[in-house]
């Protein structure tokens, strides 16, 4: 009997695996939700690396896996939803926690010409 073969994903395309090119820029922006704890925020931070279908962001907040938040391009004046689909380690208690967040849409919201691949 021979193994089942695994389903190919055809969201896995690129480098890695990854869905679109990942571009390592810092782009200042508003995200908000509810942290881990279940309370409001609205924090003003910035992203570390972004592509087409989201970002990895830097944030204050304790944030749990499948989170919604909403994060906003505030000099596009462009907002889209997005879920935490990744956490970090805090490395101390005052530095922000790196999160990976992809938009529930994929749009681009940074303002940004991806490479022609994407």
């Amino acid at each position: 009997m021979t193994a089942p073969l695994k389903p190919e994903r055809p969201e896995a395309q690129g480098v890695a695996g990854r869905r679109s090119t990942r571009l390592a820029i810092n782009i200042p922006l508003t995200i908000s939700g509810k942290d881990a704890a279940g309370h409001s925020f609205k924090e003003t931070t910035r992203t570390i690396v972004i592509n087409k279908h989201g970002a990895k962001v830097a944030t204050l907040h304790q944030m749990a896996l499948g989170a919604e938040v909403m994060i906003e391009n505030r000099a596009l004046g462009r907002a889209a939803k997005a879920s935490v689909v990744w956490l970090g380690e805090r490395r101390s208690p005052k530095e922000p926690v790196e999160i990976g967040v992809q938009l529930l849409e994929a749009s681009n919201i940074w303002g940004i010409e991806f490479p022609p691949e994407d």
